[in-house]
């Protein structure tokens, strides 16, 4: 087994060009959910894409309980990959949960990346006291009931939910597809780690340039986690796009590619 295997690394745009994005995804989907975002950065970057360890059939083999019990281990596997490849400097573009371990990974090896994009994260999903991170621990003990309970039924329900734009069902079709294709017991696994996380002092420690980017209609991550990361990370910064549903890189992809193109330049 080799890294580039692991985590179904491609290398694709210029690779000829200076510049590196690596194009990180979150829970529920894989590299296809760039599919409408990266080709936008091929004639000036190298562009890196890759699978998450347990997102898909490619991946689930080199799944552990064990090992993936914290997003820490995704940030290593994301180190892997960039000292594999020789990779420094690099502009990191992630989602949600995706995104959060890529800060992570920044943390621990700050030379190693020059800015980073983080498109709909989140350091922490658990409403606290004086922090709304938008679930109750309630409401996340039932999600986690019903994926053990009946996980297709499960997806069926969720992936409309998180994407919404239901005048377009197809975005839903496309994140149920992804969802799917996850082992129930290792998406039920990663889902725990993921909503059970809480990294809001580690992000005081992300000292690179980073775009902060927010759908104004996200269910899963709420309005006031984004300010809560804008007011943290000491050289964040907020943008607000007009997108509806918590992956705007699949429903609203011209949206996402106007916020992160000046950031770049």
């Amino acid at each position: 087994m080799t890294i580039v295997t692991r985590n179904n690394v491609r290398l694709l745009g210029n690779q000829q060009a200076d510049k590196t994005v690596v194009f990180a995804h979150g829970f529920g989907t894989d590299q296809t959910a760039w599919s409408a975002i990266a080709p936008a950065f091929y004639d000036d970057h190298k562009v890196v894409l890759f699978d998450y360890v347990g997102a898909n059939e490619k991946t689930a083999p080199y799944f552990s309980q064990k090992k993936y019990k914290q997003l820490y281990s995704y940030a290593d596997d994301i180190l892997d990959i960039l000292e594999e490849l020789a990779l420094k400097d690099v502009i990191f573009v992630g989602h949600s949960a995706g995104g959060m371990s890529g800060a992570l990974a920044a943390i621990q090896e700050p030379t190693w990346f020059s800015k980073l994009i983080l498109l709909n994260s989140s350091p922490c999903y658990v409403n606290q006291e004086g922090y709304v991170g938008g679930f109750s621990q309630e409401t996340l003990e039932e999600l986690f009931s019903q994926m053990e309970g009946n996980f297709h039924s499960w997806v069926g329900g969720f992936a409309p939910m998180i994407m919404a734009n239901p005048d377009q069902p197809q975005f839903a079709s496309a994140f149920a597809k992804t969802l799917s294709a996850m082992r129930p017991d290792v998406a039920l696994s990663i889902a725990k780690v993921i909503f059970y996380s809480d990294h809001r002092n580690d992000i005081a420690r992300l000292p690179h340039p980073t775009l902060l980017i927010q759908g104004q209609k996200d269910i899963a991550v709420p309005v006031h986690v984004s300010h809560f990361m804008e007011k943290t990370i000491p050289n964040g910064v907020l943008s607000f796009i007009d997108t509806e549903g918590h992956l705007p890189h699949i429903s609203g992809a011209d949206e996402v590619i106007k916020a992160i193109k000046p950031f770049l330049n």
